[in-house]
């Protein structure tokens, strides 16, 4: 019994070792995949990195673009609303230049008319002191 039991024990240490190494011989080859497999991967994604890196750069620049532009367009606005706002005071500043011109329009108007009068009456008081004084310089 011993030596079927030692029998057994070297057939189970045998068959063990024999497993053993047939399964570090397929790790042995599946590690070797693997290595390619990664090899593989690496060459493919160097590229695609390396783009990646240049469209994060080009996305960068296009949205610092962007920002300038935005930076423009509020600066723009702020003009136009500057010249807005000197359109509104220039227009405001004219009509008030109209209504002094129209102010002086006016008293221009009411002085001729006044002058007119006074040359009329002063006219009239000289006349009628010459036709008086020459009526009676000839009764003299």
């Amino acid at each position: 019994m011993n030596t079927i039991f030692l029998g057994l024990v070297a057939f189970a240490f045998t068959a063990g070792v024999i497993i053993f190494i047939i399964v570090m011989i397929e790790l042995k080859g599946a590690i070797k995949e693997l290595k390619e497999l990664i090899r593989t991967t690496e060459k493919s994604m160097k590229p695609t990195l390396t783009e990646l890196q240049e469209t994060l750069r080009s996305l960068r620049d296009f949205t610092d673009n962007i920002n300038e532009v935005a930076e423009d367009v509020r600066d723009f606005s702020v003009s136009i609303r500057g010249v807005s706002e000197s359109v509104r005071n220039v227009s405001e500043s004219v009509r008030q230049v109209s209504e002094l011109v129209g102010d002086v329009s006016l008293l221009a108007k009411a002085e001729t008319s006044g002058v007119k009068a006074g040359l009329r009456a002063g006219l009239q008081a000289f006349l009628g002191g010459l036709l008086t004084q020459n009526r009676g310089g000839s009764k003299d």
